[in-house]
């Protein structure tokens, strides 16, 4: 008799254990890991965006008169790439004794004897960091709008991929 008993008390015990683990599960916060994202400020709108890039032709045309070819007009970096330069250059920085604060933005230019043709003469952007020496007391009299220094002893990013065809405009 009781070997029957202990046959019915099982599908019991199951749904028992089954309950504890669903009970369980949720209590746990999967949302420990998140981070709440919000639009950065200085975001601007698709026709701003557009106005900019109608407003650098003329010197766009300028450039590609000099060169005697069509300028490139934009440099696209993957997002895996980016954040893998910023976990580096956080790396570098923390490494080398530097407070990494940002990313500035360079406009080059590869020369016409670069030793990839399809690069030659065009216009690049090249990324480097920004940032202090850990400790660096910023004094009161700077103005507002100081800006970090580059940090020129960690590599700067290159080699994005250009526009498709290069002379293409915004949005492409």
């Amino acid at each position: 008799m009781k070997e029957k008993n202990n046959n019915v008390k099982l599908p019991f015990k199951l749904i028992g254990l089954f309950l504890i683990t669903l009970i369980l599960n949720a209590c746990v916060d999967n949302n420990v890991n998140k981070v709440k994202v919000t639009k950065p400020e200085h975001t601007i709108t698709k026709q701003r965006a557009m106005t900019l890039s109608r407003n650098y032709t003329a010197r766009y045309d300028s450039v590609s008169r000099i060169i005697g070819k069509k300028d490139n007009r934009s440099i696209r970096y993957s997002l895996k790439e980016l954040k893998q330069y910023i976990a580096y250059i956080e790396a570098e920085g923390t490494a080398k004794g530097y407070k990494v604060d940002g990313i500035r933005f360079y406009l080059g230019a590869y020369s016409k004897e670069d030793k990839n043709p399809k690069k030659q003469s065009y216009t690049t952007v090249f990324l480097v960091p920004t940032g202090v020496k850990e400790g660096t007391v910023i004094k009161s009299s700077a103005p507002p709008s100081f800006t970090s220094p580059d940090i020129t002893n960690i590599s700067p990013l290159n080699e994005g991929s250009a526009g498709d065809p290069p002379s293409a405009t915004y949005p492409q």
